[in-house]
């Protein structure tokens, strides 16, 4: 439960949360002190343990908004039910649009690369359930993807014989890739003209030849 003794009156709790969200986005789980919480989002640290308990609660629910706001665009476009191959590149495309920090969701504020890939790889043996908790978003993520291509080829897009474990495991790495390239500051423009070459996997085996470009 929430304890609201010490919270101001004029605390906007989703907005310190949003932002909070982005700056262990930007700076990760470890690298992230109260301190660079309280100013960013403008409260004294009482006004911020009222609201959210402790700094480990606090990057929970950060990650959870982040899964159901921003991260959210790309998976819904993978179950468009458009065609796996325009599904699968809506998804690519969208990626690279939010890894650039070009968020769908207005008025959120977003920051380069995904947060599930970069926000807690390298935590304190302490810290370890927040390293493991993202590991389990990425396997979901992983899963999600390797279930749309299997859905294909249970309908025939995809040929029987493909390896359909190893196509998602390709896209899997290949995404988190990009989030890293694009942390790095690889342009979109860069970060997107790969996706042609990326395409080219799952066009080797489905089972009518594609026309054209991706």
């Amino acid at each position: 439960m929430i304890r609201t003794r010490g919270r101001p009156r004029s605390f906007d709790r989703e907005q310190a949360l949003h932002l909070a969200m982005q700056v262990f986005w930007s700076k990760g789980y470890e690298g992230s002190t109260m301190a660079d919480l309280t100013e960013a989002i403008g409260v004294k640290a009482p006004s911020l343990y009222a609201a959210f308990g402790d700094k480990n609660a606090l990057f929970r629910e950060a990650v959870e908004l982040y899964s159901r706001t921003i991260s959210a665009e790309p998976l819904r476009l993978l179950q468009a039910g458009k065609g796996i191959r325009e599904d699968l590149h809506a998804m690519l495309r969208a990626s690279v649009r939010m890894y650039s920090g070009k968020s769908t969701v207005p008025g959120l504020p977003v920051g380069k690369g995904c947060m599930v890939v970069i926000s807690a790889i390298n935590c304190a043996p302490e810290n370890s359930e927040h390293s493991d908790a993202m590991s389990q978003r990425r396997h979901k993520r992983r899963n999600e993807i390797r279930a749309r291509l299997l859905q294909a080829q249970r309908e025939g897009e995809i040929r029987a014989d493909a390896d359909v474990t190893a196509l998602g495991d390709f896209y899997t790495s290949f995404l988190n890739g990009l989030a890293l390239g694009a942390r790095d500051g690889v342009s979109s423009t860069r970060l997107a003209a790969t996706l042609a070459h990326a395409m080219l996997p799952l066009e080797s085996v489905l089972s009518r030849p594609v026309d054209g470009a991706a």
